[in-house]
């Protein structure tokens, strides 16, 4: 009975194996330029699904052949959510490591299984390897990953399998082959086989929140972004405000809004097309972004109309940096319609006047330019 417990459990685990990569592959899918990585965790499912069928298979076929495949596949899978963490988390894979690893364990459990037969080397083999691996995870995760729960209980799970197999490696070198065998109803190996069984499938489980987190993060900036130009849009806009204001409550520090409108770009539709006038519209945000700073923050407010916002910035500093990016848009052009800008320059009156009140001034200041022939700064009273 307690071996149809243990392969119920497994033949249970094959279908949450199953379920996990579908998940996993149709994320990669949907979010691969953004989410990398998952694909590699999905494919770490199907390598653990293959070890699964082996161990089913275990006493049908050939133990030459079963044993190593069974092993090489959990270590493929374990080295596979190595590589996959890795590029989650935009590190080098370290796919020379984790092959030498592979690599050198299975030339050990060869050896052992059919060189010099050795129940017991064979397990303190793949225990070495396995542990390594799981470390290695840690490592990444620790070093590169947030502090967030989803990191901490990937850590509590490695350190668990680490922790299993190093107590079932021991067993082996001491106690013998009947108490680890996983043929065997022994209370270790089916205790070994059981705990195994939930945690690997707990660690697709926090795979699949690690990527939901991202993809959560991924669609909230989408909605603060303008699709085209890529930098922030009106929603995104206020957003970055109240997080400057919480930050300003105490400081009073300056700020400065520049408003920035493209001259004539009707015209510049009428005549080249929409396709030109959306090539226009990418450049100057790309040139607006270029001549600010990191802290600064471009926003597309609609149309042909940008905004500016420079934290720390007063009104004369702001009149530069937008004579600057008015100077150095007209060498830009290559390929693609000319254009020139109209500024509008309000500074903050105090940290708590709201993001309305300085984008009305700033567009006050900025009709006053268009009035004044375009192609002008106009600074707010």
């Amino acid at each position: 009975m307690r071996s149809l417990d243990i392969f119920t459990l497994l033949f249970v685990s094959a279908f949450v194996c199953i379920g996990q990569s579908i998940v996993m592959f149709s994320l990669h899918k949907s979010f691969n330029a953004e989410v990398r990585g998952v694909n590699y965790w999905a494919w770490a499912q199907l390598a653990m699904l293959l070890s699964i069928v082996l161990l089913a298979f275990r006493g049908i076929v050939s133990e030459a052949i079963i044993v190593p495949a069974y092993n090489d596949a959990l270590l493929t899978s374990t080295g596979l959510s190595v590589l996959g963490t890795e590029k989650f988390l935009d590190r080098r894979p370290s796919w020379r490591l984790i092959f030498t690893v592979l690599v050198a364990a299975s030339i050990g459990l060869m050896w052992w299984l059919v060189m010099t037969p050795h129940f017991s080397y064979r397990v303190g083999v793949y225990s070495v390897a396995a542990i390594f691996l799981y470390l290695r995870l840690i490592h990444v995760v620790w070093r590169h990953g947030e502090r967030n729960f989803a990191t901490y209980f990937l850590v509590s799970l490695m350190l668990l399998l680490a922790a299993t197999t190093l107590i079932r490696g021991a067993a082996a070198l001491t106690l013998g082959d009947e108490s680890v065998s996983l043929l065997n109803s022994t209370p270790l190996a089916t205790g070994y086989l059981a705990v195994n069984a939930i945690l690997v499938q707990l660690l697709g489980v926090v795979f699949v929140a690690m990527v939901a987190r991202r993809v959560h993060v991924i669609l909230d900036n989408r909605t603060k972004q303008d699709p085209l130009t890529g930098v922030l849009n009106r929603r995104g806009c206020e957003d970055y405000y109240r997080r400057l204001q919480l930050h300003d409550r105490h400081a009073d520090s300056p700020l400065t809004a520049v408003a920035v409108d493209i001259d004539f770009f009707k015209s510049i539709n009428d005549r080249h097309g929409h396709a030109a006038g959306d090539t226009v519209l990418v450049h100057v945000a790309s040139h607006l972004r270029q001549q600010l700073r990191e802290m600064d923050q471009v926003i597309r407010l609609g149309g042909e109309e940008f905004l500016a916002l420079l934290p720390g910035t007063n009104l004369d500093e702001a009149k530069k940096i937008a004579a600057r990016i008015q100077s150095t848009l007209v060498d830009t052009f290559y390929e693609i319609p000319s254009c020139t800008l109209s500024m509008g320059i309000a500074e903050r009156t105090m940290s708590t006047e709201s993001l309305e009140s300085i984008l009305e001034r700033a567009d006050a200041a900025l009709y006053q330019a268009k009035l004044n022939g375009r192609d002008r700064i106009e600074c707010a009273a």
